[in-house]
């Protein structure tokens, strides 16, 4: 029991190393054809037509280390044994034990294989031996667009334009992230308890391999339906207002789902208790659906967006030294995952559980550009040195205001209580509005606290996806240049100066989100609610320039 000298000795507690080191040769060949016609259907009406045609394999290593799991191939009758949780006779403590045989083994294995007992990867397949190459196939994918563009009045000053297109794309390669290297092609065996002078002489043992998988099936590409209808308009004074929709429907993404979760509330189960333990279940991996195996992520092609989206701008061309453009987007965006391989509910429909306002939502933005020439004061009074301090500069800027994006508060409790006895946590309970209107709100209060409370046992909460708003907030990024002329317009210095946050405001963009309960269902983080965050202060470039 003294680290030191088991270190001079040689001894250790575990040892794993990876039976190969894996890695991949990728290959794929993607063919892509399209046909396109632009009709000019009367002096005031234009069409588009286009169709493209997609051949995209799923890509494939030739060394063939890329895995899968596939449910139809998996025999329960086959997987390796697991060393059970037992009391050893002659230590009266507790141990490993072979359910076969009653063989005592270390602590340490409790939950992993008996050695040659079985398969260590019962339902795993290799890809090019089990499953396709690249352990899914895709289909010949037809993609059709539409546009047209209309003027009603024949004179230039209105258009009226809409559009429908589909559009595929492949995979990112990293869909196989985690697939390379697994069982069968690897494996990561542990010696316990062992010396320096005899570990490369033992085997180690193995446990259930927890895997990432993509599902051996036909899967669609993933496909984006856009679409918009918009009508422009001069205003006059070089200035033009759009107004349009656009929506966007993404279908067949990328989505991740634990397919091997413990049965819910299985960890309150009688049954399912450890005896060698005062209360404790049993370890996830005995209460499996396919045992043998730990938990199993698959990747599939089936999860889904949207974004709808009313869009207004106003634009003025350069004018008399001025431009700018203004406009505003009222939008949302729903989906039941913020991006590739978000994982999904184990229990509970997607619709119901996981779709909701992504987490880069933002119902409100409004953005305004501008450049301003200022007017050359020294060259309209034919003044040199006024001219030095006023003339030639240009001012530029960006401005943005923008609604929060969304959240749902987090809780934890004082006590450590498994809510759910399953392998998903349970969301807080929703209670009521938590609301609070803009004059009852403070640095450290910006939301009704008590509007959320402790989930019962048994219960998964009530609270939806991102039910709430992070701060809105404003944003002013400028810059100023002025140009020093060198004898004549083609050679000039500028020197620039660039201003992020410029009036350096503080802005929030975030708060104490995560709640805390005691065993009595009491609130006790007296930061709940309160500001958080923040975005950057102000940050200043500089900048001399010789141009010529």
């Amino acid at each position: 029991n003294y680290a030191f000298s088991n270190a001079l000795l040689g001894n250790f507690n575990t040892y794993s190393e990876a039976s190969l080191r894996t890695y991949s040769h990728y290959r794929y060949l993607q063919s892509e054809f399209y046909a396109q016609d632009s009709w000019k259907a009367t002096n005031k009406l234009t069409l588009e037509f286009g169709i493209r045609f997609y051949s995209s394999p799923a890509t494939h290593d030739v060394r063939q280390f890329l895995t899968t799991f596939v449910p139809s191939t998996y025999n329960a009758s086959t997987a390796a044994v697991m060393y059970r949780p037992a009391i050893d006779p002659a230590t009266n403590r507790r141990a490993a034990v072979d359910p076969r045989t009653g063989t005592i083994a270390p602590i340490t294995y409790i939950g992993l294989f008996v050695p040659g007992s079985g398969n260590y990867a019962p339902g795993m397949v290799i890809g090019g031996q089990g499953a396709p190459d690249g352990l899914y196939t895709t289909p010949f994918s037809v993609a059709p667009r539409f546009g047209f563009a209309f003027d009603p009045q024949g004179n230039g000053k209105t258009a009226i334009r809409g559009g429908f297109g589909v559009f595929y794309d492949r995979p990112q390669g990293n869909v196989y992230s985690g697939t390379v290297g697994q069982p069968p092609v690897s494996f990561n065996p542990t010696v316990a308890f062992g010396n320096l002078d005899t570990f490369l002489q033992a085997t180690g043992v193995v446990g259930p391999p927890g895997v990432t998988v993509v599902e051996s099936a036909e899967q669609k590409l993933p496909m984006t339906m856009n679409f918009s209808f918009g009508i422009q308009r001069e205003l006059g004074f070089r200035s033009v207002i759009d107004v349009s929709y656009v929506g966007s429907l993404a279908r067949h993404l990328i989505n991740q789902q634990n397919i091997n979760s413990i049965p819910m509330y299985s960890r309150f189960d009688p049954a399912n208790r450890d005896t060698t333990t005062a209360s404790s279940p049993l370890p996830d991996n005995y209460l499996r659906p396919y045992l043998g195996m730990g938990a199993i992520n698959m990747r599939t092609f089936d999860g889904t967006s949207n974004y709808h989206g009313l869009q207004m701008s106003v634009n003025r061309r350069l004018t008399n030294g001025l431009q700018f453009g203004v406009s505003y987007t009222y939008s949302k965006s729903l989906g039941v995952s913020n991006g590739d391989f978000g994982g999904l509910s184990n229990y509970f429909p997607w619709r119901s559980w996981n779709y909701g306002p992504l987490g880069y939502d933002i119902r409100h933005m409004a953005v305004i550009n501008y450049n301003y020439d200022v007017p050359n004061l020294g060259q309209r009074f034919n003044n040199k040195i006024l001219g030095i301090i006023t003339d030639n500069w240009q001012i530029s800027g960006i401005t943005q205001f923008m609604s929060g994006t969304p959240f749902t508060p987090g809780f934890s409790t004082t006590d450590g209580q498994d809510i759910t006895g399953s392998q998903e946590g349970a969301r807080i309970n929703l209670l009521s509005d938590p609301y609070l209107p803009k004059s009852e709100r403070t640095f450290d209060r910006n939301y009704r606290s008590d509007a959320f409370g402790r989930p019962a046992v048994r219960t998964f909460g009530t609270a939806g996806v991102n039910i709430m708003r992070n701060p809105s907030w404003n944003n002013w990024d400028m810059s100023f240049s002025k140009r020093f002329p060198m004898g004549n317009e083609t050679r000039f210095f500028q020197l620039r100066g660039e201003f992020y946050n410029i009036w350096n405001h503080t802005q929030f963009n975030g708060y104490n989100n995560t709640a805390r309960f005691n065993p009595a269902g009491q609130q006790i983080n007296a930061a709940f609610s309160q500001l958080s965050s923040t975005r950057d202060p102000r940050k200043v470039q500089l900048s001399l320039r010789f141009m010529f």
